[in-house]
Order: C-alpha cells, then structure tokens, then sequence
C-alpha cells in the first residue's frame, strides 16, 4: 500500500510538470476540448463531496472551436467523492425550452449562449447548477477513446448504425474510438429515437469510467489520458486540478453509477421535430439526485 502511494505521488508530480508545459495557448488553434467553471458555481473540490459537470457533445466541425456548434449529447454528471457513486441525467438534444432569446431547442444554448448559457439552461430544467461544462467536439472525443485503448458497451439491443457500418450486438461490445462515434451518433434506427441515443451515451461514459478504473495502475496509462485530455484543451482550471480530477474520476465505482433520461411528449415547431419535456420528472431527479448522487425513486 505504501509503495503504491509513493508511486502515484511521483506520478503527480511528474505529470504535473508535463502539464505546466503543455497546457496549449487556445489562441493557437480552436479548442477541440472546453472544459470550464461556471460563474455561479462554489469553489470546486476534487475528491470532498458532490461534483455536477454538464457533459455536452459538440457537433462543430473540424477547425471550428468545439462551442461553436450544437450539442447532440448532453449530459448532467454528479459525482459524489465520499460514497464513490455517480448518477448520469440525460437530457434529449430535441427539448423545447424557454432560452433567453425565445423559445427553441436546448442544443442551440451552447451555440448562441456559451457554456454558462447552456449550464443556466440545465439548471432551470433539473433544479442543479454544474459546477464545471465539459464541451468534446469530434476530435477530442476520438483523443480520448483511443488513449482509454478503446471502450466496452453493454447494449441492451442489437441494431445497426445509421450508415450500416457497425453491428451493435445486444451484450458486451468493444469499440474502437471510430465505433465508439458512429455508436453515439446514431439515432434514426433506435426505437426510442433521441432518447435511446441519449441512453447510449450514458452507456458510452460509463463504459469509459470502468476502462480508466481498471488500467489506472498501468504504468502510463493515466499520463496518456492526462495528455490526451489537454491536447486542443481549452480550460480556465490549473495543471493540479486538472490532473486531481482526472486520478479523482477513478474513485467511482461503476457498479454504484445509475442514470436517466428525462423523457417528454413528441411535437413539431416552425417544422422542426421537438420533444416537450417532463418538467416534474425532470425535477424529481434533481431533488432525489442533489445531495448524494443517488436515484432512490429510480427513473420514474
């Protein structure tokens, strides 16, 4: 135990002197990674008590920094440090909410609002603020997956991708990061459209938490994510909370992770199709997931 806690110091430290240098000036090329504090949030501590990070998939294209497109996921994250427990709060990228320029679907926030403009939107719907919004574009979700060395998904359901590319087995599967994007973006083949999509990406995160617990005592393994992490970063946290988070990630157990998506009635507006959202639902999570990461109601 001793040894291993002398190795995981100098680990720290050596990262963190990598960090110090790498860190990328964003105004060198567009962020394919954002990963900021939000204004109204309190001091974050990594490891003592509750985290909510709003997890948002970027659909800019590639030379575009990643806030500057729609979100096809988004994800709110809590993370509770004393109990090792997490709970995923998936909201459809359809739902038709009140923003400050008029109504109109949640995943334009990002786009027109920035993350505190997306974070303010969450919160009104679920009743919690993030304290941190986490925007991966294309590239920096591709970064990612291949320094985890690929990502398992247990499926539910067999299907096959939008393109017919990928055969989804219902079970166990092991995807590669160029799999693991065409998984997460299909949805015109699921029964459940956009909210079995959002289901998937909560399948995604949660088979990348159990791939970064089970290969955090591999020699290099949590350098290569750590480097993987800040290559196009763009963040307003230092070098040390940046790596405390991500060595802090690994004390949750995947096995006390639960998740939801808050579901809603189909519609259309100006022709486009929309989802209006379960509010009390959505509510409901939020008060039973607040304070402990916990869904003792379920998904309802």
């Amino acid at each position: 135990m001793r040894a291993s806690r002398l190795r995981r110091g100098l680990r720290f430290v050596a990262v963190l002197g990598v960090l110090s240098l790498a860190v990328p000036d964003p105004s060198v090329r567009p962020a394919t990674i954002s990963l900021t504090t939000v204004e109204t949030a309190r001091a974050v501590d990594f490891g003592d008590g509750m985290l909510w990070v709003l997890a948002l998939g970027s659909d800019a294209r590639p030379g575009t920094d990643v806030a500057e497109g729609l979100t096809d996921s988004i994800q709110l994250i809590g993370i509770d440090w004393r109990t090792g427990r997490a709970v995923g709060i998936g909201i459809p990228r359809d739902a038709w909410i009140e923003l400050p320029d008029g109504e109109a679907r949640i995943n334009t926030a990002l786009r027109d609002a920035g993350p505190q403009g997306a974070a303010d939107a969450v919160a009104e719907i679920v009743g919690i603020p993030p304290d941190l919004v986490l925007v991966t574009g294309f590239a920096g979700f591709l970064s990612m997956v291949d320094a985890l060395g690929g990502v398992e998904v247990e499926s539910p359901v067999a299907f096959r991708t939008d393109d017919d590319g990928l055969a989804v087995r219902r079970g166990t599967n092991a995807f590669t990061s160029e799999e693991a994007l065409d998984y997460a973006r299909t949805r015109r083949v699921l029964e459940g459209g956009d909210l079995d999509r959002s289901a998937n990406h909560q399948r995604l995160l949660l088979g990348a938490l159990r791939q970064l617990r089970d290969h955090e005592d591999v020699e290099g393994f949590m350098e290569d994510v750590a480097l993987a992490a800040i290559s196009g970063l763009q963040t307003d946290l230092s070098p040390r909370e940046l790596y405390r988070l991500v060595q802090a990630l690994t004390t949750v157990d995947p096995s006390r992770a639960t998740s939801c998506v808050i579901g809603g009635t189909p519609g259309t507006e100006f022709g486009a199709s929309i989802i209006r959202l379960d509010l009390a639902q959505a509510r409901a999570l939020g008060d039973d997931a607040r304070e402990d990461a916990r869904l003792e109601g379920g998904c309802r």
